[in-house]
């Protein structure tokens, strides 16, 4: 495999890694806190793991540009995960454990 490919398996893995852990815990226990502190804690590990490995392949003379070229690519990745994340959690906690449509009670007043 090349470093290419395993660049974006890494980041593919990354993304549903995160989704997963993150999401399993808010359909079981419907807590958005620990939902995404969980799927935070897996992105951070997989994104640090992921820009460890691509520095360290890439720390010879003359390779800088790719060196730089893919941390950013995971730091953007780390990024989008956790926003992601933090909507699909937000949107399951209003699916799930929101309070539902505000209930109209009309005023003894209105006729």
């Amino acid at each position: 495999m090349t470093y290419d490919t395993i660049f974006w398996l890494l980041l593919g893995v990354g993304f549903v890694m995160t989704g997963i852990v993150g999401i399993w815990p808010m359909w079981k226990t419907e807590k958005l806190g620990m939902s995404f502190l969980a799927g935070s804690v897996v992105n951070t590990l997989i994104a640090g793991g992921s820009i460890w490995w691509w520095a360290s392949v890439f720390n010879g003379e003359g390779q800088e540009f790719s060196k730089m070229f893919g941390i950013f690519g995971y730091g953007v990745s780390y990024v989008n995960n956790e926003v992601l994340l933090f909507f699909a959690l937000l949107g399951m906690k209003r699916k799930i454990g929101g309070d539902g449509p505000p209930v109209y009670e009309p005023h003894p007043d209105d006729d």
